[in-house]
């Protein structure tokens, strides 16, 4: 009978630690302009806002990508960052490996995350020429 509640008591409070850790984490809106060009070696700057409950926090984007990469283009990108405990956990090296092109205008989708576990999920617009088969990441820094 006493290992019968020591097991309930086991669960319960597993079950608490879960609600606790998923009931911190934020969810934020972001927003970012970025203008990326190269041959062969590529970089990218821009800037953009974190939106998270009710406050807006400036943020820096840079990122060197090495490859295949030729031409220019800009990203307008909006989207979610999830799994936030601090505003600060923004910061941080999201890399990626993939490709894009762009000729024109064009739609474009990012999903990427840091050391810290912010996942980022960006969807918008690429203008310009440019195309890229490479291994990169951008890394966000609050301003």
């Amino acid at each position: 009978m006493n290992s019968r509640r020591f097991q309930v008591a086991c669960i319960a409070a597993t079950a608490l630690l879960m609600f606790a850790s998923t009931a911190q984490a934020m969810t934020c809106r972001i927003s970012m302009n970025i203008t990326k060009g190269g041959f062969v070696v590529g970089a990218a700057s821009g800037s953009g806002t974190l939106n998270c409950n009710g406050q807006r926090y400036p943020i820096r984007v840079s990122g060197i990508n090495a490859g295949l990469v030729i031409g220019m283009s800009k990203m307008s990108l909006h989207g979610t960052a999830r799994h936030l405990r601090r505003i600060s956990d923004i910061e941080g090296t999201y890399a990626s490996t993939g490709a894009s092109a762009a000729a024109g205008a064009g739609g474009t989708n990012i999903l990427a995350t840091n050391e810290k576990g912010v996942e980022l999920a960006l969807r918008g617009r690429q203008i310009g020429f440019e195309a890229s088969l490479d291994l990169g990441g951008m890394k966000i820094r609050l301003d």
